[in-house]
């Protein structure tokens, strides 16, 4: 009777003690955190063509824009395909800055120079999300039902949506990404992978996940060759290379591996890159100099 009554004593403590640390508010973190993850999509909308953007996505270094000051995120990554151009690696492009409102429970990220809301962590079961996030794309998301997942040493709250299909995670994003369009998979979607902050592993879709991408460097080194800025765009974007370019070449390829722009002769170490009248979409770049290929990127265009 004694050891029942004294297990039941310890599961009402851990009730408690859980309990109460969601009602503690856990923001993203600040400095030293990876989010590690997958985009993929079918060029052309279906079919036998998939693309995979395997990435690890860091926060490294802060921004004052206006009167905020807002934490830059930087993406290193892998892109592969079953169909032409062939895989390639980038590494430390700029994609975008978020700031929080800690007090308001609130994260928005500076996106297309705008600032946007992105989460809103004041939800209760049945609320829709605000259709004012920058993440919300059309798609009606109602918070089914809440409950608690570890992060590290804490329990931080889980917001499980239709059907389960996605959670937002305080302190993380959502399962499907840091800033992921909140939306099901339909010929594309996002995966979030693992999270590690201070080297160590805070949250992971599965156990024994190793929360590492081995052919990925996960900082900036002497393989950021360029910067593209901003990317997405929806007018012109400029390309900023570590190098000064002699004569070099710029080609565009849309995602069925066509050539749809070329600028030639180009020099210094700053490229303008206009829309024109290019749909929007995904490209790769390609910038070469004296026969030899010197990066390859994505481009992204929106409207």
């Amino acid at each position: 009777m004694k050891k029942s009554l004294l297990i039941l004593a310890i599961l009402i403590l851990a009730f408690k003690f859980s309990n109460s640390q969601t009602n503690v508010y856990h923001p993203f973190p600040e400095g030293n955190a990876i989010w590690i993850g997958t985009y993929w999509y079918n060029v052309g909308g279906s079919g036998p063509c998939v693309v995979d953007d395997d990435y690890n996505l860091y926060i490294d270094g802060d921004t004052t824009i206006g009167i905020y000051t807002y934490h830059k995120l930087y993406k290193n990554g892998y892109i592969s395909s079953n169909c032409p151009p062939p895989g390639y690696h980038y590494y430390g492009q700029y994609w975008g800055s978020f700031r929080q409102d800690i007090p308001a429970r609130k994260v928005y990220l500076f996106e297309s120079g705008t600032d946007k809301l992105a989460y809103d962590f004041n939800c209760n079961v049945g609320d829709t999300l605000p259709a004012t996030s920058c993440l919300y794309s059309g798609y009606t998301n109602i918070v089914q039902s809440i409950d608690s997942t570890l992060i590290g040493s804490e329990y931080h709250k889980r917001f499980w949506l239709n059907n389960n299909y996605a959670a937002l995670i305080e302190g993380i994003g959502t399962t499907l990404g840091a800033f992921a369009p909140i939306v099901p998979f339909f010929e594309s979607g996002n995966d979030l992978w693992c999270v590690r902050r201070n080297n160590q592993i805070d949250w992971t879709s599965s156990p024994g996940n190793e929360c590492s991408l081995t052919s990925i460097s996960e900082h900036p080194g002497a393989e950021n060759h360029i910067l593209i800025t901003p990317n997405p765009f929806s007018l012109s974007t400029t390309i900023q290379t570590n190098r000064i370019l002699l004569n070099a070449t710029l080609t565009i390829f849309d995602s069925f591996g066509q050539q749809v722009k070329q600028i030639k002769s180009l020099s210094g170490e700053k490229i303008i890159v206009q829309r024109d009248n290019l749909p929007n979409g995904i490209y790769i770049i390609r910038l070469s100099q004296d026969s030899k290929i010197i990066e390859t990127s994505k481009l992204i265009i929106i409207d």
